[in-house]
């Protein structure tokens, strides 16, 4: 009874789970959920309406709304092609099949409405299948081997599935790429055409062969009752089955669907040439063809998607009325009517983000014709500027006014607004994000809206570490807060050609230009901004050495400004730092080497730099006995992890902080028997990295922090050259609350005055903001006298917290998670995160609270009424002050 009585009291008494306040949720942050570029799609009946059943590139399997695409569920399998790719997904009465894995086949039956799982079955087979095939209850494994193919046939219901027969299909060669099935038939592309097989024949049997010239393998698809493929010039070629034999239907050359008389087609509006003499479509035409029983409907898309890729329809019970669905090479998903009319649009681009970046939209208006809304003095109480400064601002009211009055008149206020939104105090910026399938997008940071979209015929690989990042460079130029208009650079691997490099507006998505490079790419630099030239320029180096500046104007900027050097050629396991030498004559620049650091038997896979727009509010900290320890600043310092195997095959991590102008190496560490993936941070005099521990089964961050001693040497400009201070490099290790980390990043802001924090990024989808004082190398141990412990820093723990109320997005699941971006507001207090994966999430955090904002709660009417009654107090005063005088004059 007792102790009844103390959990009652503790029930009531108890606080809550601290956290958001229910109005402060989805306010200021947005989150877009996504499920991948589309590989394969099903209508299905779920309930009342029509649903839409896919399986994605990134392991996804998902239902949508068929009449606006909105996402119903979703199952995200493991990242892994073992475990987590989907090789087939089908239907079994009620359920949906999925079929998933490698060697490790996992069968799962799932309930259309909801995606409740109903049954799973394990299979272990003894290699990897080729391919994967569903035929109601029927399963086929398909097996490429030197000797021909066999065929292994399972049969599965919901309670329980056993093996069916076993089949050897000889072939004339090995090379398959992919597999589809089609009736009774399996029908397989190869480099010299299509081969094919019955499926359900239990008695060996020799694959049938049909030619097709030029023929792309990958392009092999299942089209209602039909098989498509195409060559290498986009022509499509299509066949049927006839008496169980593939026949080739030469009157077809548009694609099919599975609705009857329903073709579609997409022309080229402009050839190209590569450099072996190969004919390509390098222009699609921007609208599409559908015809239907001898009608053709041209359907209008709002953006350029490059060449359609899949097609997919569902008839109705109207013999006129079909829907169809369209899968473009961007990753995009369009839903069109049989009219033409566009139902959703589905952006699923953007979960291969290869590159992001935040753009200052700006505090002007540029469109205005009444020009700067704010002229700029030095003496800011200048009567000649405020005069003008209050006309440029009733101008703009007035034309404001004016702009709305017409827009009511004319309905005008219910189009789209297609420029992004001024922002005076910078919290709304414009993220460009460069995907994987070619795209360009603009997108407003403060709602996730995509403001414009431009394509590109870029060509990405799996290539991974410095490879991958040369496959496109990102690069900003000139934002919108600098005079003229904001521009940004994409330089890219054509698909058929070499580096390409389009100049565009980054606000508004305009092409300035889109010209080849008379070179093969193998870096891109952003130099810094000169004083005497508009934009930043970039550095172009090729793979034969040859150097060259963008635009040409700046090599005249790099003559009379201080030396540059650069980190050129990174390769696995070498860095190479270079000194840039113009030439005294003309725009030309080369490149001379300075050092070199080669790590043996290492693979160099992270070099972390300072965030160039960083800024440093304080150069030391103060102890407990008052001194100040100053802080080793070195803004060329770079942290370098390389990974490698030792003698007992087991991974080790080598860390270097190098300085990238004289190649020196200030400190050193090897952790030993660890695994990736590792992730690193650098800012001001500290750095941290993580890793996961294979010996401890756990995730662990290493905190280092550089300090110059008590004096400082220099407090003006730092010179890597003529420094000769060694930096006292203080560091600890702490046990991270998550088993592994997707992503880490610093917290940025204006001035450098707020808190630092670090966000992490966990594989189950959170964020965590941890303030940096918890990881602090000069954690002092728990018997430390509080005398002699420096304020503001706990006594050391190894094991971090993880509380619920710093979770940055709380119960906002981010899937896939990647990477996270920070940028800093115009206000001090504010800095804008982006994290991108198969979700994409923006928000804004306070890491020192908003010392410089109004509260929410913020009594706007009180403070009014204050004010209104001190003024009405003061007229009235005024008038019993008068009154009084008046008759104490007369007396």
């Amino acid at each position: 009874m007792r102790e009844l009585v103390v959990l009652m009291i503790l029930m009531l008494g108890g606080s809550g789970v601290l956290g958001l306040y229910e109005d402060q949720a989805y306010k200021f942050d947005w989150r877009k959920q996504l499920i991948g570029k589309v590989e394969d799609l099903e209508f299905l009946a779920a309930g009342v309406d029509t649903a839409i059943l896919v399986r994605t590139q990134k392991n996804v399997l998902a239902a949508l709304d068929s009449d606006d695409g909105k996402l119903l569920w979703r199952h995200k399998f493991e990242d892994s092609a073992e475990t987590g790719k989907i090789l087939a997904i089908g239907r079994l009465n009620r359920n949906v099949v999925s079929v998933s894995g490698s060697s490790n086949i996992f069968l799962r039956l799932w309930e259309p409405l909801h995606g409740a799982l109903v049954q799973e079955h394990f299979i272990k087979l003894a290699s990897a299948p080729t391919h994967a095939h569903l035929v109601d209850n029927n399963l086929h494994f398909v097996f490429v081997k030197p000797n021909g193919m066999d065929i292994v046939t399972y049969t599965f219901d919901t309670k329980k599935f056993t093996e069916g027969s076993h089949k050897k299909v000889s072939t004339e060669t090995t090379e398959v790429e992919k597999c589809v099935g089609l009736d009774n038939l399996l029908v397989c592309s190869t480099p010299s055409g299509l081969i094919y097989t019955q499926i359900n024949s239990k008695e060996p049997s020799k694959a049938e062969m049909i030619p097709v010239a030029d023929i792309q393998g990958s392009t092999l698809a299942r089209r209602g009752t039909r098989i498509q493929v195409e060559n290498s010039a986009g022509s499509v070629t299509t066949f049927k089955v006839e008496n169980g034999k593939l026949v080739k239907q030469a009157d077809v050359t548009n694609m099919v669907s599975e609705c009857p008389g329903v073709e579609v087609k997409q022309e080229c509006s402009e050839w190209g040439t590569d450099a072996e003499g190969n004919k390509y479509c390098a222009q699609y035409a921007d609208n599409i063809l559908t015809r239907f029983k001898g009608e053709e409907t041209t359907v209008k898309l709002a953006s350029y998607r490059g060449k359609l890729e899949a097609v997919w329809s569902e008839c109705g019970a109207d013999p006129q009325a079909y829907q169809l669905i369209l899968a473009f090479q961007d990753g995009g998903l369009v839903s069109v009517t049989p009219r033409g009319n566009i139902m959703f649009t589905r952006e699923e681009g953007l979960t291969s983000v290869h590159k992001a970046e935040f753009v200052n939209i700006g505090f002007e208006d540029k469109s205005s014709t009444f020009g700067p809304l704010y002229l700029h003095h030095e003496n800011m109480f200048d009567p000649a500027t405020l005069a003008q400064n209050f006309i440029n601002r009733m101008k703009r009211h007035i034309l404001q006014l004016r702009e709305f009055i017409s827009s009511l008149i004319q309905l005008k206020f219910l189009e789209k607004n297609s420029a992004a939104t001024l922002d005076r105090f910078g919290l709304n910026k414009m993220i460009v994000i460069a995907t994987e399938h070619n795209k360009l997008y603009g997108m407003e940071s403060i709602s996730g809206k995509l403001m414009w979209q431009l394509y590109f015929p870029g060509r990405f690989t799996s290539a991974e570490g410095f490879e991958s990042k040369s496959q496109a460079y990102l690069l900003i130029q000139r934002d919108g807060r600098a005079g003229g208009e904001a521009q940004a650079v994409l330089i890219y691997a054509h698909a058929h050609s070499v580096h390409h490099m389009m100049t565009f507006d980054p606000l508004t998505g305009k092409m300035i230009s889109n010209e080849p490079l008379n070179m093969h790419l193998d870096q891109a630099l952003l130099l810094p901004e000169f004083s005497d030239h508009e934009i930043k320029p970039i550095l172009l180096v090729g793979k034969d050495g040859n150097v060259a500046v963008h635009p040409r104007a700046a090599a005249e900027c790099l003559r009379s400004g201080p030396p540059l050097f650069v980190l050129s050629g990174p390769t696995n396991s070498k860095l190479v730092g270079s000194k840039v030498v113009p030439s005294q004559e003309g725009s030309g620049v080369s490149l001379v080497p300075v050092w070199s650091l080669v790590t043996p038997s290492t693979e160099i896979v992270s070099v972390k730099t300072r965030n160039p727009i960083e800024r440093v509010h304080s150069a030391g900290r103060v102890l407990a006995d008052r001194s100040v320890l100053f802080k080793y600043m070195n803004p060329n310092l770079a942290l370098v992890a390389a990974q490698g195997t030792d003698s007992s095959a087991k991974l080790f991590l080598n860390i270097y902080l190098l300085d990238m102008v004289t190649g020196k190496v200030h400190y050193s560490a090897t952790h030993k028997k660890v695994l990736g993936p590792y992730h690193t941070v650098h800012s001001e005099n500290w750095a941290v990295y993580s890793f996961y521990n294979e010996k401890a089964r756990r995730a662990e961050l290493v905190s280092l922090e550089m300090y110059e001693g008590k004096t400082q040497t220099n407090a003006t400009v730092f010179s890597s050259i003529e420094n000769k201070v060694i930096p006292l490099v203080e560091r600890q290790a702490y046990i991270l609350p998550v088993s592994d980390v997707r992503a880490l990043k610093e917290t940025v802001t204006e001035q450098g005055i707020t808190s630092k924090h670090l966000l992490i990024g966990s594989a189950v989808g959170n964020v965590l903001d941890l303030p940096l004082h918890l990881v602090d190398p000069r954690r002092p141990p728990l018997d430390t006298p509080a005398g002699m412990r420096e304020p503001g820093i706990p006594p050391y723990i190894p094991e971090l917290p993880m509380p619920h109320e710093s979770i940055m997005n709380y119960n906002q699941t981010i899937l896939g998670m990647k990477d996270i971006l920070t940028s800093p507001s115009g206000l001090e207090s504010t800095t804008l995160v982006f994290v991108h994966g198969l979700d994409l999430y923006g928000t804004r955090i306070t890491p020192s609270k908003g010392f410089d904002l109004l509260k929410e709660d913020f009594d706007y009417i009180m403070i009014s009424a204050v004010i209104l009654g001190l003024v009405l107090a003061s007229y009235i005063t005024r008038k019993l002050a008068q009154k009084k005088m008046l008759t104490k004059a007369w007396k």
